[in-house]
């Protein structure tokens, strides 16, 4: 959900966008099914394709597969996270692995949650239906904030 100074409360009202990002594309059509009823799906192959849909998509979640070739799900993350346009946008990690040491890294990088392949449909929808939900808590707090202080500078 994007958040500028112009957000009107019908922007709430959108579904959200969730960008699945996985070099395999049977693992975007599970998700895709799984998703699409509920909201607006855009999907890439690999890293630099997320980075460039992250600036036009503007996706509210990110689901991203952490080992794909040529650039990996941390290394997209770590770039996201480190740009003013997209640090705000949530990563949920796809992995089959079941490794901690990754999620570590995941969780360091600013992931908020890891999904395990194979994916479960009850638990893939929850973990999207709660980040999606959290995110838009946010953005909601948030823009009551910006227009309370535009009050307080206009006053």
């Amino acid at each position: 959900m994007e958040l500028n100074n112009d957000m009107s409360p019908l922007v709430f009202s959108r579904k959200g966008r969730i960008l699945i990002v996985d070099d395999m594309q049977v693992n975007i059509i599970i998700l895709r099914q799984l998703l699409s009823q509920e909201y607006e799906i855009a999907t890439a192959l690999s890293g630099q394709e997320a980075l460039a849909l992250c600036h036009s998509f503007k996706p509210d979640l990110l689901l991203l597969d952490i080992e794909m070739p040529g650039m990996s799900g941390f290394e997209v993350c770590r770039r996201l996270k480190s740009e003013p346009g997209t640090q705000e946008i949530a990563v949920i990690f796809v992995s089959a692995h079941h490794d901690e040491e990754q999620e570590v890294s995941g969780f360091v990088l600013g992931a908020v949650d890891f999904i395990h392949k194979p994916l479960n449909a009850v638990v893939t929808q929850a973990r999207v239906k709660n980040q999606m939900l959290l995110k838009r808590q946010s953005d909601l707090l948030r823009f009551m904030l910006e227009q309370e202080a535009t009050r307080d500078v206009s006053s």
